[in-house]
């Protein structure tokens, strides 16, 4: 899903019609440890009806996002050495779009986006990252280009 090896990110669909939270498996394949945000990816997305690119319902408002030490604390995840979590990551956090699905239709989700320091601290946690950093802590620098499957 990511292009960069380091990290590995592994999500094989995503069912549109599920109340749970999708949580992707993310694996540390080196010795460092990494600053991932969950909400640090930006980019462009878009979704696909059989085969053609679907025009959003509609799409949502929300508001500026802003951290504080305690929720960078909190957001943040630090990925240890060799460790394997599942926890939920937004893929792009620019997409706020919504769609309609049908079930007799095929449709993918198109995500092109970046994760990087820049990303990280845009909400806040400029702090958190140089102390994350003093004590030899990398922060994720990976794009994603995939195609996940939608079940509605």
């Amino acid at each position: 899903m990511n292009k960069g090896k380091d990290i590995i990110f592994r999500l094989n669909y995503v069912d549109t019609q599920s109340k749970e939270v999708i949580e992707e498996i993310i694996k540390n394949n080196t010795n460092n440890t990494y600053v991932v945000d969950p909400l640090g990816f930006y980019g462009k997305s878009f979704v696909l009806e059989n085969g053609k690119i679907l025009d959003p319902y509609l799409y949502f408002k929300s508001g500026y996002y802003s951290r504080n030490d305690r929720a960078c604390y909190e957001d943040l995840i630090i990925l240890k050495p060799f460790q394997t979590i599942h926890r939920s990551i937004i893929f792009n956090k620019n997409n706020q779009a919504v769609y309609r699905y049908k079930k007799s239709n095929k449709y993918e989700e198109i995500v092109k986006s970046f994760h990087n320091k820049n990303n990280v601290t845009i909400l806040g946690c400029e702090s958190y990252i140089k102390e994350l950093e003093s004590k030899g802590y990398k922060v994720l620098e990976d794009s994603i280009v995939t195609k996940l499957l939608l079940q509605p």
